[in-house]
C-alpha cells in the first residue's frame, strides 16, 4: 500500500488545536500512511492569545496521529 496525500483547498482546510501548548495547527494537507498506521497533517501552526483574541508565531509543523487496525470479524 502506499501513500495518500490530499491537498486542501481554502473551504476545506480546518483547525486542530495542539495538546502540549496554546497553539492551533490550520491543516492544508493530510497524508494517510497505511504502512506506519499513521495519519500526517501537515500547516501552520499559530500561538494564540485568547484574551486579546490574537494569532502569531506562524511556523510551518506537522502533527502525526498513530492509529491502531483492527481486523473485525463477523460471526454467521
Amino acid at each position: 500500500m502506499s501513500e495518500v496525500v490530499i491537498n486542501l483547498n481554502e473551504d476545506q482546510r480546518f483547525l486542530i488545536e495542539d495538546p502540549n501548548s496554546d497553539a492551533v495547527i490550520m491543516v492544508d494537507r493530510v497524508t494517510i500512511l497505511p504502512v506506519a498506521n499513521q495519519i500526517v497533517y501537515s500547516g501552520y501552526s499559530f500561538d494564540v492569545d485568547y484574551e486579546k483574541m490574537d494569532f502569531a508565531n506562524r511556523r510551518k509543523v506537522q502533527m502525526v496521529l498513530n492509529t491502531e487496525f483492527e481486523t473485525l470479524f463477523r460471526e454467521k
